[in-house]
């Protein structure tokens, strides 16, 4: 780079930061981003899970907190911190309504005989979270679901279908056939 070259670079940056401070406008906005008031997927504290139930397709996994930590239905070991990580990613994703009413096109979503179900229990068995997954929305930011027993089709983040997907395949490696 020559010398000129060196000086119009400068020039030009110059020519930016005016601009910039002459604007007058502040770089962060000074009221904060508003606080989602959706309640989260799970709305409890992870430590009152005691079973999760997990459905796609032909595949079922089923998890199991027990004194020794976690466990599938054939008793094998699973690695505790990656289904805390999926429970806490439950507890801090907060699903935005995209479709309420009477009848929602549900065929639309993915969720017209839904073949993906998460199912979540306290240690006494009682249900805290069942919801149906459909497809991912067009920009694949995130996934359509709906809770069961309800017809709002809600847009849940991608980062739940990545935690799904890590809990398919972070079963134990002593314990792998």
């Amino acid at each position: 780079m020559t010398v000129r070259g060196t000086f119009a670079l400068i020039a030009v940056a110059a020519a930016l930061l005016l601009v910039m401070l002459a604007d007058g406008r502040e770089i962060i906005p000074k009221p904060p981003l508003a606080t989602p008031v959706d309640p989260p997927l799970l709305d409890v504290s992870s430590d009152r899970v005691g079973r999760l139930e997990w459905e796609r397709g032909p595949e079922r996994l089923t998890l199991v907190r027990t004194r020794a930590g976690w466990h599938d239905a054939a008793g094998h070991s699973w690695p505790g911190d990656v289904i805390d990580v999926a429970l806490d990613a439950l507890t801090s994703l907060r699903p935005r309504t995209v479709e309420s009413g009477e009848e929602p096109n549900l065929d639309e979503y993915g969720l017209a005989g839904a073949s993906e179900h998460l199912r979540v229990f306290d240690g006494t068995g009682r249900e805290l979270l069942a919801m149906d997954i459909g497809k991912r929305n067009p920009a694949w930011t995130g996934n359509y679901a709906r809770r069961a027993g309800r017809d709002e089709v809600l847009l849940v983040g991608s980062l739940l279908r990545w935690e799904l997907d890590k809990l398919r395949s972070a079963r134990e490696p002593d314990e792998l056939p």
